[in-house]
C-alpha cells in the first residue's frame, strides 16, 4: 500500500508540481493551501507524511508544526519544513518545534524524494521493531524472506521457541518474563556476531518465538551454540528452591496445578536448498510444523529439515 504525503503550501503552482512529483514516485497526495486547512487534512486523512511550507497566510508552516506536535496522535507523523528561507535561524526554529527534515527551495527532485524515502522507511522500520527486545517484527521478517527468495538466495531459517515459558511467566511475573525475552534476544543476537555472517538476520516474531535467517551454511553450529548458551544460563532466573527442584510448581492452561521442568529452548530449521521452498507462507509453515517435534523433547534441540520436498 502507498504512503500518503500531505502538501501544505500557499502557491498552487508549487502545490500541483510536489503532487506530480510524488504521484509519479508511487505516493497518494493531498493537499492544502494554508496550515489550518492543513490540520483539518491531517485529522481527517491520517496522512503518512506532510510537507509543510514556512511562511503561509492565515497559519504559518511554524504554528501549524507547534499544532502537529501537540496532539498525541500526531506527535511521530513526518514532517519536512518546506522555505524560501535559507537562513540558519529557520531551520532551527522549524527542528526545535520538531520538523524530521529540512529543504529549501529552489529544490532538486531527487533529493526531496530521497530524503522523504528515508524518513518513511526509518519510519516503517522504527513501527516494525519490538519495544522490548528492538529487533524487527514480523513486516521485517516477511520482506527479508521475500527478498531473499526473489534473489534466488538459498538460505537457512531457524525458528527459535521457548518451552515452559508460560509456566515461568504465571509463577514470576511479567517483568521477570520480560528478563527471559530480552536475554533471549541478547543471546541470539551475541551468538550470530560471534558465529554467523553480516548478512544474517534476526527477528522477533513476538513474545516467546524469534526467527535466525543466515546464509552462512553454519544453521548447526548456530543451533548447537544458543542451545549451549542458553541450558548455561537460564537458571539465574530461577529461585534457590526451584533450581534444587529442577522444576516449578505453576497452573497449566486448564488452571490445574502442575510441576514444569527447567525452562528449555528448540529450533527448527528449514535450509531452501534441502526443503527447495520458495514462498513464504511454505516457509512459514513447515517451520511451525518442525517447532512442534522440536518441543516433544525434553531437554533443549532443534529439527533440521530431511525432506528434499515439502510440497
Amino acid at each position: 500500500m502507498a504512503f500518503t504525503i500531505l502538501v501544505v503550501d500557499d502557491e498552487i503552482l508549487l502545490r500541483e508540481m510536489l503532487k506530480d512529483i510524488f504521484t509519479i514516485a508511487g505516493y497518494n497526495v493531498i493537499t492544502a493551501e494554508n496550515g489550518k486547512e492543513g490540520l483539518e487534512k491531517i485529522e481527517k486523512y491520517f496522512p503518512d507524511f506532510v510537507i509543510l511550507d514556512g511562511s503561509m497566510p492565515v497559519m504559518d508552516g511554524f504554528e501549524t508544526l507547534e499544532q502537529i506536535r501537540k496532539n498525541p496522535k500526531f506527535i511521530n507523523l513526518p514532517v519536512m519544513m518546506f522555505t524560501a528561507l535559507s537562513g540558519e535561524s529557520e531551520q532551527i526554529k522549524g527542528l526545535s518545534l520538531g520538523a524530521d527534515d529540512y529543504i529549501t527551495k529552489p529544490f532538486k527532485t531527487p533529493i526531496l524524494l530521497t530524503k522523504v524515502k528515508n524518513i518513511l522507511d526509518r519510519k516503517k522500520q522504527s513501527m516494525d521493531v519490538n519495544p522490548l527486545t528492538s529487533l524487527p517484527g514480523n513486516l521485517s521478517i516477511q520482506e527479508n524472506i521475500e527478498k531473499r527468495i526473489a534473489n534466488k538466495t538459498h538460505f537457512s531459517l531457524l525458528y527459535i521457541d521457548l518451552n515452559n515459558f508460560k509456566s515461568f511467566n504465571d509463577k514470576y511475573g511479567f517483568y521477570t518474563g520480560d528478563k527471559i525475552i530480552k536475554f533471549t534476544a541478547d543471546l541470539l543476537q551475541n551468538i550470530v556476531r560471534k558465529y554467523g555472517m553480516l548478512s544474517d538476520f534476526i527477528g522477533h516474531i513476538g513474545g516467546d518465538d524469534f526467527v535466525i535467517i543466515t546464509e552462512g551454511g553454519n544453521s548447526i553450529t548456530l543451533a548447537e551454540n544458543i542451545i549451549s548458551e542458553f541450558d548455561k544460563n537460564i537458571l539465574q532466573f530461577y529461585n534457590e528452591e526451584d533450581k534444587k527442584n529442577g522444576f516449578i510448581v505453576s497452573m497449566d492452561r486448564n488452571d490445574k496445578i502442575q510441576k514444569f521442568s527447567i525452562m528449555t529452548i528448540s529450533i527448527a530449521i528449514i535450509a531452501t536448498n534441502v526443503a527447495r521452498l520458495t514462498h513464504f507462507a511454505e516457509i512459514s509453515k513447515r517451520a511451525s510444523e518442525l517447532k512442534k517435534l522440536a518441543k516433544k523433547n525434553n531437554k533443549s534441540s532443534y529439527v533440521f529439515e530431511r525432506r528434499k520436498d515439502c510440497r
